[in-house]
């Protein structure tokens, strides 16, 4: 799912988008011309390596995402959302959800059930 910038309104709209057998689900709105917030979580299943072993295993994930989407360089801190800065003026939901994923894959507690045991 995209969806330009431009076109995102100042209320909440809720949407819900899948990619590789991952849900993304929530709400966006837009704060201001050049900057738009998502809320929403991410949930489904992914295969990643344990970091024990290297062993292929399913991992269920349900994660909270807090996304400030911006078509400029943000100069802010804001301890509770994560920035995405964009540049096409474009939002790539399975670009988001896709980051998101290699992101969790990276995780040093991707353990195997196997290895808990141990």
């Amino acid at each position: 799912m995209k969806i330009e910038l431009r076109k995102i309104p100042f209320n909440e709209k809720e949407f819900q988008t899948s990619f590789k057998n991952v849900e993304l689900k929530g709400v966006f709105y837009k704060e201001n011309h050049n900057l738009a917030k998502i809320e929403a979580t991410l949930s489904g299943e992914i295969e990643v390596d344990c970091n024990i072993c290297a062993t292929t295993f399913t991992k269920k994930i349900n994660e909270t995402l807090k996304l400030i989407i911006t078509d400029k360089i943000y100069n802010g801190f804001d301890d509770e959302y994560d920035v995405i800065e964009i540049f096409s003026n474009i939002i790539d939901f399975d670009d988001i959800i896709t980051s998101e994923i290699e992101s969790i894959k990276l995780d040093f507690d991707n353990i195997c059930d196997n290895c808990k045991l141990d």
